[in-house]
């Protein structure tokens, strides 16, 4: 049977959208299903992403798509202790999601690809060696499909916290500082978030274990007299890469796939690498007849970034473990050391793992820094570190 298309991609996301562009370049024919009824909307996002990480996903800040450049970000301990880290280096901006999706939407129409809103995949089954997907109104196939569904599509044990986004009105923040609060008796496992997209406007948000993220937020604003404009509800995965990527003529990516940051959730750069790692793959494989090529896709994504989210899910761990005590003693002790200054030269936004290592690194010049970090638990990540 001859398909209707090579590529199906499910879902019309970040990922799902780069997926498409990549493929769609080859002059492939390439038709994605979106179940909503706008790109870009809702923003479950909060769009933090570095100039490079953007860079080397094919894409270039403008001012349509940036809302806002982070400098600083400040950390708040449970019981008051606060820390600044300077962040000018990063380079971090904060992405106008709606924006940002029709951008990546259009690129991905002008190479080729067809968009159809408000079509759910309900089902996906593998026949006479195509893919055949099924909306609520019809039937196509494919001779590969590619789920960007997000963490709908995966089936993980552990790793899924709830979580929700305002957007707010405020007076108390700063325009270029990232806040984050911590407690894990509140917020088990995650944190609250404040992302200033202006002087006066910011996202709000808060993901946990077995939380009402609703309920906190409610809190937060009424405490800081801030305005309520639009509310997003989500859920965030923290659990670690999926163990495979490509199964058969199917391929997973983004949230999908498990591509977030265990540490923050976070997955514009590790997913939409993915995404262009996954086009690039099926389109050689498609050009030449190969399917054995789609595995390249989860090699050379594993290269990247294997070790990375082994390093991010063991500080993970660790700080699932602590409590409010320790997570107050440790923000005290960043403070007041030099580690910081070191940080912000050295660290990189897009890889945790460094500055992980620098801070780890830096334990061999401040022995007493290294035996208060190891009490409070990080005894398992300086023997990552030796070894």
């Amino acid at each position: 049977m001859k398909p209707d298309f090579d590529v199906i991609v499910a879902g019309g996301g970040v990922c799902g959208l780069i997926a498409a562009r990549e493929i769609a370049s080859s002059n492939l024919r390439v038709y994605v299903l979106e179940e909503d009824f706008e790109i870009g909307t809702p923003e479950r996002c909060a769009g933090l992403i570095s100039v490079k990480a953007l860079s080397s996903l094919g894409l270039f800040p403008s001012r349509k798509i940036v809302n806002n450049e982070i400098k600083r970000a400040l950390i708040h301990s449970p019981l008051g202790s606060k820390v600044e880290i300077e962040a000018t280096n990063q380079r971090v901006i904060v992405l106008n999601r709606r924006e940002f999706d029709r951008e990546l939407a259009r690129i991905a129409e002008r190479n080729g690809a067809f968009i159809d809103l408000g079509q759910k995949v309900l089902s996906v089954e593998n026949e006479d060696g195509l893919v055949k997907v099924k909306t609520a109104k019809y039937e196509r196939s494919a001779r590969i499909l590619v789920d960007a569904r997000g963490v709908s599509s995966l089936k993980p044990e552990h790793g899924i916290l709830q979580a929700a986004q305002y957007d707010i009105q405020g007076s108390w923040f700063e325009k270029d500082r990232v806040e984050v609060y911590l407690d894990n008796e509140v917020n088990p496992g995650f944190f609250k978030w404040l992302i200033p997209l202006n002087h006066d406007t910011a996202r709000l948000g808060v993901a946990g274990y077995s939380i009402n993220p609703f309920e906190q937020l409610d809190k937060f604003v009424k405490d800081h007299k801030a305005r309520v404009m639009k509310k997003v509800t989500s859920p965030i995965y923290i659990g670690g890469a999926s163990k495979n990527f490509v199964h058969n003529s199917i391929l997973y990516v983004g949230d999908a796939a498990g591509q977030t940051k265990p540490t923050t959730g976070g997955g514009i750069f590790t997913g939409g690498t993915g995404a262009v790692l996954a086009g690039r793959a099926i389109s050689e494989s498609l050009i030449n007849d190969n399917l054995s090529a789609l595995r390249n896709y989860e090699v050379n994504w594993r290269r990247i970034f294997g070790k990375e989210f082994i390093v991010m899910s063991q500080a993970r761990k660790i700080y699932e473990r602590m409590d409010n005590e320790k997570i107050d003693k440790m923000v005290k002790v960043l403070s007041s050391s030099n580690i910081l200054d070191k940080l912000s030269n050295k660290a990189d936004f897009d890889y945790h793992s460094m500055g992980i290592f620098q801070i780890l690194s830096m334990m061999k010049e401040h022995p007493s820094l290294a035996l208060d970090l190891i009490k409070l638990g990080l005894g398992a990540m300086f023997d990552l570190f030796k070894s």
